[in-house]
């Protein structure tokens, strides 16, 4: 790596953005800017800590704790809807880390594309809500994408070297989430609690409860199918409890790679700065004869639908991926409310994809607009369930 290599991490304050900063300063490389929404006490102690040349703040009022701090520390301060934008483009990392959750991580992929050279890309909606505008925008900026979900790393990996014609199909691995093996009678029953507890992952509540749905899967497919040109039938997921092969690549000669390493997302995001170069992780090393085994298993979507509803909404493409993942993440922040069952949340994400018309090649504003459309339409519908 280039000893002029600089980066800019948004969502510093969330799971991501706080590897992220543990890498760069095991790296010696670095920070140009940092992006946070509410977390103003975190954030504040990023900035003494890493001295950012520069902040973007998603509130269009700073509070007084960050103005402190980023004065002291010589950061400006960007604020407002723009704020990330004008950040990236005053700062011109070399690289950035996209680690903001949610459709909230889309315009920001697209500033990072404008901006940077590389993005290590953590943010799996902007590519299932809007994947032929994020294939365009790199095109027309000459900048790529290195995946950062641990899966569409290790196939990007399991990829290198290798021609396309090459390829038989992809198999992401799975953990099944906090209740692999319940049935639909015990999940009626689930409390958010228990939803945001993962197994093996550290990770943020909405991602964790999308991992006990197995919707976080389905939307990983159509992430896959988008980064790596392969349809939905040469992609299979398998249940794999020891999170260690974090997915695999079956090639036409019947051989299969697979990437392992501990469950820690630092390795990935080290991978997506470093590309193509390796250096010693600030990760723990895995030793095999410690795990004894590795298993395999189908998952089970008769109990938990909502994988196999990804896989039918990447088959319809268009702006359908858009519709299905603003209804979940609606209904997902509906449950964490305690405002509806885990189980309703599958019911409302069928209603309102199956109940939206397409559109083919949606612009980017016609997928901010039905974003919007079926947050609204999830929300009406999820009155059914609110006692």
């Amino acid at each position: 790596m280039s000893n002029e290599e600089r980066i800019s991490i948004l969502g510093s304050t969330g799971s991501i953005g706080v590897q992220a900063l543990e890498v760069a300063e095991h790296l010696g490389m670095p920070v140009d800017g940092i992006a946070f929404g509410r977390n103003v006490d975190l954030a504040s102690k990023q900035i003494e800590k890493y001295k950012p040349k520069y902040c973007a703040v998603s509130s269009a009022v700073v509070d007084d704790v960050i103005k402190d701090a980023a004065k002291k520390n010589n950061t400006k301060i960007f604020c407002g809807p723009q704020s990330i934008d004008e950040m990236l483009s005053n700062a011109r990392s070399s690289v950035c880390i996209n680690g903001i959750g949610g459709i909230a991580g889309l315009l920001p992929t697209i500033s990072a594309l404008k901006h940077c050279r590389r993005l290590g890309l953590a943010n799996k909606e902007s590519l299932v809500a809007a994947g032929n505008v994020i294939a365009a925008t790199s095109l027309k900026y000459g900048s790529h994408i290195v995946p950062v979900d641990s899966e569409h790393s290790a196939i990007f990996q399991c990829l290198n070297g290798e021609p396309p014609e090459n390829i038989d199909r992809l198999i992401i691995t799975c953990s099944g989430g906090a209740f692999y093996g319940y049935t639909r009678e015990q999940l009626e029953k689930v409390t958010p609690e228990q939803a945001v507890t993962h197994p093996n992952w550290k990770m943020g509540k909405v991602i964790t409860v999308n991992c006990a749905t197995l919707m976080n899967k389905g939307l990983e497919v159509i992430e896959a199918s988008r980064l790596f040109g392969i349809p939905d039938e040469k992609i299979d997921v398998l249940i794999h409890r020891e999170s260690i092969i974090h997915s695999m690549v079956e090639f036409k000669d019947g051989t299969i790679k697979a990437e392992m390493s501990a469950p820690d997302m630092r390795f990935p995001i080290q991978y997506a700065i470093e590309y193509p170069f390796r250096t010693e992780s600030c990760g723990k090393r895995i030793k095999l004869q410690d795990i004894g085994k590795l298993t395999f298993s189908e998952p089970d979507t008769e109990t938990f639908p909502l994988l196999a509803l990804a896989r039918e909404a990447l088959r319809k493409d268009g702006i359908i991926p858009c519709v299905l993942n603003a209804a979940n993440e609606t209904a997902v922040e509906l449950f964490l409310e305690r405002k509806i069952k885990l189980t309703d949340i599958n019911e409302i994400v069928a209603h309102v994809t199956n109940s939206f018309n397409n559109l083919t090649n949606p612009s980017l504003d016609d997928i901010l607009k039905a974003n919007d459309e079926a947050k609204s339409i999830a929300k009406e519908y999820s009155k059914k369930f609110i006692s």
